[in-house]
């Protein structure tokens, strides 16, 4: 007996009882399991209820032919792909190409030689399952690089590879770069080194990941995504409107809040993140050398998106934004933002105008800032116009109402250096940062 594939079932279409018989003992005898049709239409039952690995399909058939029948089965889905032998006497070859043409993978003419008939079978019932095996295989690879896909976008963002126009992490190569304009956020831990000391190296990596957490998927819902984790600092990019990012830094700042609520009953104190956002031209692309390569970001903008968030130790506020970020917003706008004074950061030649956005800020503190910006505002026109008593004294009335309000604590102090020492005659008023 030759080997045949485990199991396999044939369904034999014919209206003459005789030539089932014939075609059923032959069949057996070699280990096949069988079904009978007489004609098309039970053919087509039968396949919906015990799935044929092959058909043997005759021709000439009363009610619906095999050519019909042929058809009926190649067009439905679940049955397209049995493989069909034509087994008849219509020997033109107009016939065997109709048959062809309509998806049967063989033409048998009757009367039929036993051993030959036996051979086709079993060849199309090896190929059938080479072919269910190969889609197997397929299906099986195409999981395996979907997962693949799936963890390399844990560590390349699927969106930095759709702006380089890629579809996955296989198409990235060596020099791929881009340019576009985007708003960057930087965000740090006040003071983690201090708070990292009072942790071993495990319970670090558990408070980062718990911090991370919270804040990294306000970005994703806001539009943006994570370029990078350093420590416990973020850098993200927002490839849409600015206002995406001051968002995402606003609810960043709400959810720090949820999070100390966390850590209350813990050892530790609460923690402050600092944001700094800026809005610029930038290049993403990738670096390094056909070993090791790596997605970045290169701009001029990263570094001044890096200095706002260092400043917001300087001035003790929550959120920073540059000049260019705040003109990027829609002109109608719920953010409540002030403007804070120019600095020239390090590594800059020119200097840059600082905002603060103050969204984030406890409720309390929102409203005071609210009620005495533009006594702040005239405060600061008064201090660059030199004229520091009556800036010092708005700035009085404004710690009255607002003592908490840290800001207005620094130019408090400012112009009091500035009234006991007086300033040079090119004073312009731009703080010249010496420090990251």
């Amino acid at each position: 007996m030759m080997p045949q594939p485990e199991n396999a079932r044939i369904l034999i279409v014919d209206d003459t009882l005789q030539n089932i018989q014939v075609l059923g003992t032959i069949l057996r005898e070699q280990g096949y399991q069988l079904n009978v049709a007489q004609n098309g239409k039970q053919a087509l039952e039968s396949v919906q209820k015990v799935h044929p690995d092959l058909i043997l399909l005759d021709v000439m058939m009363p009610e619906m032919d095999g050519f019909e029948t042929c058809q009926h089965l190649k067009a439905d889905p679940e049955t397209a792909d049995i493989p069909v032998i034509f087994l008849t006497a219509k020997i033109e070859t107009d016939d065997i190409v109709k048959g062809f043409e309509l998806g049967a993978v063989d033409y048998v003419t009757k009367p039929f030689n036993a051993t030959e008939l036996l051979r086709r079978a079993r060849t199309h019932l090896e190929l059938s399952q080479l072919r269910r095996n190969l889609e197997q295989l397929v299906d099986e690879r195409t999981e395996e690089l979907a997962a693949t896909n799936r963890i390399y976008s844990h560590f390349v963002p699927r969106e930095f590879l759709l702006i380089l126009e890629h579809d996955n992490i296989l198409g990235v190569q060596l020099g791929d770069q881009v340019r576009m304009d985007m708003t960057i956020l930087f965000s740090d831990i006040v003071s983690f080194t201090e708070l990292s000391e009072k942790m071993d190296p495990g319970e670090n990596f558990r408070f980062l990941n718990a911090y991370l957490s919270w804040v990294s998927p306000i970005i994703r819902q806001n539009g943006g995504f994570i370029d990078k984790y350093v420590g416990d600092a973020i850098m993200a990019l927002f490839p849409g409107d600015a206002d995406d990012a001051l968002q995402a830094a606003v609810e960043m700042q709400r959810a720090v809040t949820q999070f100390n609520a966390d850590l209350a009953n813990g050892p530790l104190p609460p923690i402050a993140i600092g944001i700094g956002l800026h809005t610029g031209s930038i290049m993403l692309g990738v670096i390094g050398e056909a070993e090791r390569m790596d997605t970045t970001v290169i701009s001029d903008a990263v570094n001044v998106a890096s200095r706002l968030e260092a400043l917001t130790r300087r001035y003790e506020v929550g959120i920073l934004l540059s000049e260019d970020t705040l003109k990027s917003l829609p002109e109608e706008n719920e953010f409540n933002v002030r403007r804070l004074e120019k600095v020239q950061v390090k590594g800059k030649n020119q200097p840059i105008t600082v905002f603060e956005a103050f969204d984030g800020d406890a409720p309390d503190l929102l409203a005071l800032k609210q009620k005495t910006r533009p006594d702040f505002e005239e405060a600061l026109e008064l201090y660059y116009k030199r004229q520091f008593t009556e800036a010092n004294l708005r700035i009085a009335q404004i710690l009255a109402v607002s003592p908490a309000d840290k800001v207005v604590h620094l130019f408090q102090q400012r112009i009091a250096l500035a009234i006991a020492n007086g300033v040079p005659a090119d004073w312009t008023g731009i703080e010249i940062l010496t420090q990251k």
